[in-house]
């Protein structure tokens, strides 16, 4: 929980420098690199260990469950979208690809910032009420 936290001040972090660059491809580039290495060590401490102890946890919660499903989808959008955004903006057709860039990253920025969102509001309360490990 504590490293998710801390996860999402280092993404907000990234987000904020690139939000100064984000018109200008180039300036971007190099931060792209560092922020797709954050988010996806980022969503990978919500692997399947962590959506099963919630599955378990809340096994008798219907709405709770029903939730951490939600969560689980959602997630998997999120990863799908950032492996389109960064297909098309960081692999080999990516200077082709440079006069969307900055309605591409607005756009998926919005969708990164929204998952944190959900997950401030959903997520860590939903970890916080499962027993602490020792």
């Amino acid at each position: 929980m504590k490293s998710l936290r801390l996860g999402h001040n280092s993404l907000l972090h990234t987000i904020e420098q690139l939000q100064q660059v984000a018109r200008s491809y180039n300036q971007a580039k190099p931060i792209l690199r560092g922020l797709h290495e954050q988010l996806l060590n980022y969503f990978a401490r919500q692997d399947q260990k962590i959506l099963d102890q919630l599955y378990s946890f809340y096994i008798d919660d219907r709405s709770s469950y029903k939730l951490v499903e939600f969560l689980e989808h959602d997630l998997k959008d999120i990863k799908i979208k950032l492996l389109i955004f960064y297909d098309k903006h960081t692999g080999e057709v990516a200077d082709m690809n440079a006069r969307s860039f900055p309605l591409d990253f607005q756009k998926f920025l919005q969708e990164i910032i929204n998952r944190m969102n959900v997950e401030e509001e959903y997520l860590f309360p939903l970890l916080e009420k499962l027993p602490k490990e020792n």
